[in-house]
Parts: structure tokens; C-alpha cells; sequence
């Protein structure tokens, strides 16, 4: 794997990747969940996740594979253009998403024509509202995502994300498949606060691993379920 410093558009990127050679026609974005937005009533001051799930599954799988930072993370958070809205309240804003857009765009080989676009937590609601945004998706796979934001932040009495986009309100394009993985004990992102999500969008597939919490076991099953997913997307 290769370790690097991308220019998205208004942010820098901390960006892992590895491709084969000659690289396969389809990429898998990676993307983490939003670490530690807060310190009690206060913002963080670095919101970089300690429990990187989503990069420990990149590991795991054999494809052309990029794991992209998300704006303000992995050392950048005292950047000039940082401000904690953007791991806060703008968590999942047009900003940050215009920046990721972008990054993905910079690094993806030109024959990466498909991108496969696989977040946890936090990081599979920017994947769900950067399909609209990248040309080539073929597929999304969230882990645990809470994708209906304003239900989530209800059941856990938060506040409102006011400057995020909830993906439950979003078009999606029904012909790309999104396989969306909740844990049955996942108290973080309970099935409950998303389960709409597959009910009222076109071509999801929920699946709910009742022994499954926000991080366990997700690494064990990591291999088949994207096996078998991938599958799917061959035609």
C-alpha cells in the first residue's frame, strides 16, 4: 500500500491505496466512520478515529483498493481551511462531499472505470451521497451507517446535523445495488434508526446480523460478504 497527501477541492486527503498491475477496471473506496466529532459539550480538536474498521477491511480484500480521509482527519484538523463544523454539524455537507468527489477523481486510474464505494458508520452515509456525485459507481455497501441522520440523531437525543445532507431524502439511482449491513446489537447505529432507509429508497438489500455490534464481527465475514456481493456486479 501506498501512503499519501491528496488535494481535494478546499481540503487535503489522507490517501491509502493499492492496485495490482496492470490495475483491475474496478476500484473499492474505502471510507472511515467519523471517529470523535465531539469531547463532551465541545468539539474535538482531532476527530481521527481510533478504531479504523473500514481501513482494516481494506486490508482484507484483494481488489484495486483506496481508502480515502475524509476532510479535517488524520492530522490535518489545525489545517487554515479546518473548521469543526466540518467533523460537527457539516459532517456530511455539500463541502466535504465536493472534496471527496474530487480526491476520488484525482487518484482512480483511468482504466478504473467501475468504483465500488464501501463505508462504515459515518463514512457509509458519505458513500451513499457520493453515488450521485462519481461517474462509474456500480456499487455501495455501508456497514452500520446512519442513514436516516435525523432519526438517528433523535434516538440518541443529539443535536440536529444542520449542515448535512440526510441520505434517506436523497435520489438514488436505482440501478446501482446498495447492500446495506446493520448489527442486531449495534447500539452506536441501532437497525432501528435506519431501516427505513431500505424500505423507502430503490435497490437496497438490508441484512441484519443479530450477533453484530458497531465494530464486531465484521472483519470475519468481511471476505464473503464482499465476495458475494461482487458477484452480483459482473455481467
Amino acid at each position: 500500500m501506498t501512503v499519501h497527501q491528496v488535494a481535494g477541492n478546499g481540503f487535503s486527503h489522507l490517501v491509502i491505496q493499492r492496485t495490482g498491475s496492470p490495475p483491475g477496471s474496478r476500484l473499492h473506496v474505502y471510507i472511515e466512520g467519523d471517529g470523535i466529532p465531539w469531547r463532551g459539550n465541545f468539539p474535538s480538536a482531532d476527530p481521527t478515529p481510533r478504531n479504523t474498521l473500514a481501513l482494516r477491511l481494506a486490508s482484507l480484500d484483494p481488489n484495486d483498493i483506496a481508502y480515502v480521509g475524509r476532510p479535517c482527519y488524520f492530522g490535518t484538523a489545525n489545517a487554515d481551511e479546518c473548521h469543526p463544523r466540518y467533523w460537527t454539524s457539516h459532517r456530511y455537507g455539500e463541502e466535504v462531499l465536493r472534496s471527496m468527489a474530487s480526491t476520488i477523481q484525482r487518484i482512480r486510474d483511468p482504466r478504473h472505470t467501475e468504483l465500488l464505494l464501501i463505508g462504515h458508520s459515518g463514512g457509509g452515509v458519505l458513500a451513499a451521497l457520493l453515488e450521485s456525485k462519481l461517474d462509474g459507481v456500480v456499487g455501495v455497501i455501508t456497514i452500520g451507517a446512519n442513514l436516516d441522520i435525523e432519526r438517528w440523531a433523535q434516538h440518541h437525543h443529539y443535536d440536529p446535523l444542520t449542515g448535512s445532507l440526510n441520505p434517506l431524502e436523497q435520489t438514488r439511482d436505482p440501478d446501482i445495488p446498495h447492500l446495506q449491513l446493520v448489527g442486531g446489537s449495534d447500539k452506536t447505529v441501532p437497525a432501528s434508526s435506519g431501516d427505513n432507509y431500505a424500505r423507502i429508497q430503490a435497490n437496497v438489500e438490508l441484512v441484519v446480523f443479530d450477533d453484530f455490534d458497531h465494530v464486531c464481527c465484521w472483519e470475519e465475514q468481511w471476505p464473503i460478504i464482499l465476495s458475494e456481493f461482487s458477484a452480483r456486479l459482473i455481467d
